[in-house]
């Protein structure tokens, strides 16, 4: 998982110029530069620096440049962040250490536990980057090409009716993984509602905005019309 999510890291920044590595100061992104230092940080302050005493990280000042709980969003352009090289020498220091732990203390269920969140932290700003790279309209990520997805016809149209009732939500103690914010289990009653079979597709979308669904008024809740007024948008931005 630390192996598969490291290499999408590594091919959403690959062949960044060095302006490109910092990007515009905006309220939507981070500089990409800080954000793979702190996907470093995250993975060494939960895989090897846990115990009695927080241990010292592998790089200087790291928790002053990284702890995302702790340095505000505006200050990450301005921070003496390491060059590229040393940033991503830092991340695969940590990869190896990580993995060497791993190795010896395998059976070890916290170390099992944040090895998974990190991946799973990893791959979340994996994300992040991809939108980073829209938003700053950097090239088109690197990507294997789409599969064709054969059409299923009318079996997916349509909305589904689900009859409601009791179940269970959230994590059961004894998951293999769990994140913090679905503990724990608790019954919820559910009133029968509707559902479409399937998300609404890029051409059902494109479909809608070419009718004109941007300015029909009865599409649109009273925030959802508020904004795109306010916007004057009448499409998608991208």
């Amino acid at each position: 998982m630390l192996d598969a999510a490291r290499t999408r890291t590594l091919s959403m920044v690959e062949g960044y110029s060095a302006a490109q590595w910092l990007g515009p100061r905006l309220a939507t992104v981070n500089p990409p530069l800080w954000e793979i230092g702190h996907l470093g940080w995250f993975q060494e302050h939960w895989c090897l620096r846990q115990g009695k005493v927080l241990k010292a990280s592998l790089l200087a000042d790291a928790d002053a440049l990284y702890d995302s709980s702790v340095v505000p969003h505006p200050v990450r352009w301005d921070l003496p962040l390491p060059d590229v090289a040393a940033t991503l020498d830092y991340l695969a220091e940590v990869q190896a250490a990580v993995q060497s732990r791993l190795k010896n203390a395998a059976t070890d269920p916290a170390l099992q536990y944040f090895t998974q969140l990190c991946a799973f932290h990893e791959e979340m700003h994996c994300e992040a980057l991809s939108y980073t790279r829209q938003t700053l309209a950097y090239p088109e990520e690197p990507r294997p090409a789409p599969t064709p997805v054969k059409d299923s016809g009318e079996y997916c149209t349509g909305d589904v009716e689900v009859a409601g009732g009791r179940f269970q939500l959230g994590a059961v103690s004894d998951a293999a993984f769990v994140f913090d914010n679905e503990k724990w289990s608790h019954a919820v009653e559910v009133r029968p509602f509707r559902m479409a079979r399937t998300p609404v597709s890029n051409a059902q979308f494109a479909e809608f905005t070419e009718a004109g669904g941007y300015l029909d008024r009865r599409w649109w809740d009273a925030h959802g019309w508020a904004w795109r007024a306010g916007t004057g948008a009448t499409a998608p931005l991208y």
